[in-house]
């Protein structure tokens, strides 16, 4: 592979000398995760307001085709679909994500994955493997961005390469396509300065967020677009000032980053979950009455302290990004309260009540660990005087597999048929996983009014 080649071309070429049949089973298996977690994560979001929107503007926008809008029985074209569950998939922060890239890559690629795989016809290993690269592309692309340039860490910036990387490897664009569609992917993705937690705009309770629906979309475009020989820039990596890639593009990519894949027990920003689950193996054994705590005290990393962390949130967005409220809302109600989030819970005083008395500070030693681990320690000052505090730092509970089945079989509860749940559950069971299925079912199963 020659060095003078961009970093796109040899990129693309990676993608699609990729062996199928070289996917080891523990990332067979991952990705396999991965797709059921961004499952349950579209069935906790399909009902939240941007889901809905998003829907309606796609009845319009979008053309007809064979690709289900999952849990509507409702079809559109493979970006139409991708778009709707992308979007309900992202709603509530319930989705995937990897420290390394800051954000997250499931809720883009799994849907674009799963649309494209059932127009193309592709097997169950081609599907997985497709995934497990995208997956690389992704975070590999989302770590070597030079913050100092593009000013923010927002999933909508990259996560259209890995869709690009999955589903152009699936459609079977030659190398020259590939390059060029990763390169549109790239140039065309949204700029998202203003948004999120390392945005410039502070209010960002709001449903545009990570772009993660419209990033997917882009990519799908930049590959049917690359196969009219329509071109990028494709020097877009090359260029260390925005783009520095470490350790540099080999002559091997060997998809092995969706390993480490985080799945969230709750339905909110990452950088919130360290002060909840240290907060949690607190009161494990101690039953604790909301009135009778004077303070908590937060210790953690500077960037979860420029999350708005609104007291007083106006929708649900607002609540996935506020640290005290959703402590307060744990402390209340317990973690389902945030396993997905609701609207009710805007209409608790208690919740912002007690929020009021959370006070967050960086703990320097916490913050260098940042972003490799996300960490948090609580202190809880009653108004006995008594405390209870962490003697060390706490990082996120990791969910194993069958926590996330777990997670997928609470969601579905009371919301879809038992039976359309077993069979969701059927086809990614990693000895018998049948993707190809798992959309058929899908496309077969509706909310229970």
């Amino acid at each position: 592979m020659s060095e003078s080649q961009c970093v796109t071309e040899r990129l693309a070429a990676q993608i699609l000398q990729y062996p199928t049949e070289a996917l080891s089973a523990a990332v067979a298996h991952k990705a396999i995760d991965c797709v059921l977690d961004n499952v349950a994560s579209c069935l906790a979001g399909v009902s939240a307001r941007p889901a809905i929107s998003a829907r309606q503007v796609a009845y319009s926008v979008f053309a007809n085709g064979d690709a289900p809008i999952w849990f509507t029985q409702r079809r559109l074209s493979v970006a139409g679909a991708s778009w709707c569950n992308a979007m309900a998939a992202s709603s509530l922060d319930f989705d995937d994500g990897h420290r390394l890239a800051r954000g997250h890559p499931g809720s883009a690629i799994v849907p674009a994955v799963l649309a494209q795989a059932s127009r193309a016809r592709s097997s169950t290993p081609q599907i997985l493997a497709a995934i497990a690269m995208g997956y690389e592309v992704a975070i590999r692309s989302a770590a070597a961005q030079q913050f100092e340039k593009t000013q923010t860490y927002q999933s909508g910036r990259w996560a259209g390469l890995g869709v690009v990387a999955a589903c152009g490897r699936l459609v079977g664009l030659d190398s020259d396509q590939l390059s060029n569609a990763l390169a549109i992917s790239g140039v065309w993705a949204p700029n998202q300065q203003a948004n999120g937690s390392s945005g410039y705009a502070r209010q960002t309770g709001n449903w545009a967020k990570e772009g993660i629906p419209i990033s997917t979309v882009q990519a799908l475009m930049a590959i049917d677009l690359s196969r009219d020989r329509f071109t990028g820039p494709k020097d877009m990596l090359d260029h260390t000032s925005h783009y520095d890639y470490r350790p540099p593009i080999g002559d091997a990519l060997e998809p092995t980053l969706i390993l480490e894949t985080y799945f969230k027990r709750y339905a909110c920003c990452r950088y919130v979950h360290p002060a909840l689950d240290a907060y949690c193996s607190l009161i494990e054994d101690v039953a604790v009455e909301a009135d009778s705590i004077a303070r908590i005290e937060v210790a953690t990393f500077a960037w979860a302290l420029r999350l708005a962390n609104k007291l007083t949130p106006d929708n649900l967005v607002e609540v996935q990004y506020s640290l005290p409220f959703c402590l307060a809302a744990l402390v209340l109600r317990g973690p389902a309260a945030l396993s997905p989030i609701t609207e009710d819970l805007l209409h608790d005083d208690r919740v912002p009540a007690l929020a009021a008395r959370i006070k967050l500070n960086v703990c320097p030693t916490i913050d260098q660990r940042f972003p490799r681990e996300t960490l948090a320690k609580v202190r809880v000052t009653f108004n006995t005087g008594d405390v209870l505090e962490n003697p060390s730092p706490i990082g996120p509970t990791d969910l194993s597999r069958q926590d996330v089945r777990r997670k997928f079989l609470d969601l579905a509860s009371g919301r879809i048929s038992e039976i359309q749940c077993q069979r969701l559950l059927d086809a990614v069971d990693p000895e018998h996983c049948e993707l190809g299925k798992l959309q058929r079912v899908l496309a077969q199963t509706s909310l229970i009014d």
